[in-house]
């Protein structure tokens, strides 16, 4: 039976739910906000699965394979201003329904709720574009997978690592019809701290049509985030100022089990990983930064084989595998935790959002300032030369 003494230990991943031969493991929130699986000892039968199919439990060395590594943008400018990055994801996806296949990602429902879910049309795929800061709920999405993945269709699975591997345990053994698509994460904030977050937002803005974490309107060096209410009004801050990033950024919200993340490194066992590359310049000065461009590592023959089969629908080059992780933190280093944090959950059930963010997020002048200058910054396009400088 599994049983979790420390937070740290348990990353979410639902693996454990989906597991269950008889539903004795429910999802239940905590105080922070972050789901932690509960056991109803009396219909349980011991029958040790959920410990079986644990990631952190059952962790394994990652392979050290040939990797060959891409920057990518989607050539379909619609597809790439929609996307987080250089619509990667959308090349990969959109090839395994050509396929007859099904693809699960994430979206945001309209009572703005993050979970998997899957799509089977590639004018569906625009429901996952775009990065979500809130970790998803899987659901019983690993169960789905597996039934697809037996009736013989090509499945596409797209999450965090510890989703991916979480689903690997749970499905226990590979399929050659699976494809599993990585995300380099830096940590996932908590769903009960965003549900009352886009409550107050809603409060204040009324019904929001859409959320964009990661909208590229301003351009792909300074995304923001933009909240969309129905009268057609946008409301736009960066991590400067946008309040949930800057919750989120800070290290105040996110997941214990991401300050200790058994699953950052280069090597894994996905068949793709897909991030960001701000500095596109760097590999080929031809591909246009305001757009936005994806690194992609490939690890394995399969992710290769469907790579030669897309690569006509991106502006691509070749790079190097070992300069495209060089200085990507993210990927082998956990996150710390804000040094408040402690406090800022003590509070969180007590006050108001509206309190939470004035005590420990205020808007200064000195933000606003700064929010402004980037904005005047940017519409003269020296935002992107002065991050070049720095970055250099």
């Amino acid at each position: 039976m599994i049983n979790i003494v420390n937070k740290v230990d348990c990353c979410g991943c639902e693996a454990c739910y989906n597991a269950c031969p008889n539903e004795s493991i429910r999802m239940k929130s905590d105080e922070e906000g972050f789901l932690y699986p509960q056991v109803n000892q009396d219909t349980c039968v011991n029958c040790g699965l959920c410990e079986k199919v644990c990631p952190i439990s059952n962790c394994e060395t990652k392979k050290n394979e040939n990797q060959v590594a891409y920057l990518l943008q989607y050539k379909d400018d619609e597809v790439c201003k929609e996307s987080t990055s250089g619509g990667a994801f959308t090349g990969i996806a959109s090839y395994v329904i050509e396929k007859g296949g099904i693809v699960f990602g994430v979206e945001m429902t309209e009572e703005y709720k993050v979970r998997h879910t899957s799509v089977e049309t590639i004018e569906e795929l625009k429901r996952f574009r775009n990065s979500k800061y809130v970790q998803s709920r899987v659901g019983y999405a690993f169960q789905q997978v597996r039934n697809e993945l037996k009736r013989g269709r090509m499945v596409c699975f797209s999450g965090t690592p510890c989703q991916i591997e979480g689903l690997r345990h749970f499905l226990g053994k590979d399929y050659q019809n699976l494809i599993l698509v990585d995300v380099v994460c830096r940590a996932v904030p908590s769903p009960g701290v965003w549900e009352k977050y886009i409550q107050y937002e809603v409060e204040q803005k009324g019904k929001l049509s859409s959320i964009r974490f990661r909208d590229k309107s301003l351009g792909y060096q300074y995304s923001t985030m933009e909240l969309r209410a129905e009268n057609g009004k946008k409301y736009r801050g960066g991590i400067e100022s946008q309040p949930w990033l800057r919750m989120f950024f800070s290290g105040m919200i996110i997941r214990p089990s991401c300050t200790d993340c058994r699953f950052r490194s280069r090597y894994r066992n996905s068949d793709f990983t897909i991030w960001d590359c701000f500095p596109s310049y760097k590999y080929d000065k031809s591909f246009d930064e305001r757009k936005g461009t994806t690194r992609v590592l490939i690890h394995s023959e399969k992710g290769k084989k469907l790579f030669a089969n897309i690569k006509n629908c991106f502006k691509y080059c070749e790079v190097s595998s070992d300069d495209v992780i060089q200085n990507v933190t993210e990927m082998v280093e956990s996150p710390t935790f804000h040094s408040k944090r402690a406090e800022f959950f003590s509070e969180f059930r007590i006050l108001e959002m509206p309190q939470l963010i004035q005590k420990y997020f205020p808007i200064t002048l000195k933000l606003e300032l700064k929010k402004y200058v980037r904005l005047g910054l940017n519409l003269v396009d020296l935002d992107r030369i002065i991050k070049r400088y720095i970055r250099n």
